[in-house]
């Protein structure tokens, strides 16, 4: 397993922050490929929903699965696009929510946008979410000991 973040942006962007929650994330999504989180524009991420999804329009977070569902894939998320709809304070907040639910798409679980699809698609991003910031405190816990 091996996470890579790039900045294609001219925002100043925590690189170091985002890599190491997708780290451990990964490690506890059991993906063991690898995977690449980008941070675009709106330009570049509307030429990829364009061309991949045939949606002419920005969007927040694109998912692209390498293959199976351990074997990683690319994550594009528009920095761009979040930061002109949050304010500053929920920005880091609302890209974990992003890359979370990227790597449930990589795991094979998808979503269509009914309302029944939209809550079950939530609590999986919930129960992902809890399930890595407690392996994280248990990490920091023993990292002490």
């Amino acid at each position: 397993m091996k996470a890579n973040v790039f900045n294609e942006t001219d925002y100043n962007i925590n690189l170091n922050y985002y890599k190491y929650f997708l780290s451990n994330a990964l490690k506890v999504a059991k993906i063991k490929g690898e995977v690449n989180l980008l941070f675009s524009d709106d330009k570049y991420i509307r030429e990829l929903n364009k061309k991949f999804r045939n949606k002419d329009k920005a969007t927040d977070v694109l998912t692209f699965p390498a293959g199976d569902i351990e074997d990683g894939g690319d994550i594009i998320i528009s920095y761009e696009w979040v930061k002109n709809r949050y304010e500053e304070k929920n920005i880091k907040k609302t890209i974990i929510k992003l890359i979370i639910h990227s790597i449930l798409h990589l795991r094979g679980v998808h979503h269509d946008y009914s309302e029944k699809s939209l809550k079950e698609n939530y609590k999986k991003m919930k129960e992902l979410y809890l399930k890595v910031i407690s392996y994280i405190k248990n990490k920091k816990i023993k990292e002490k000991i």
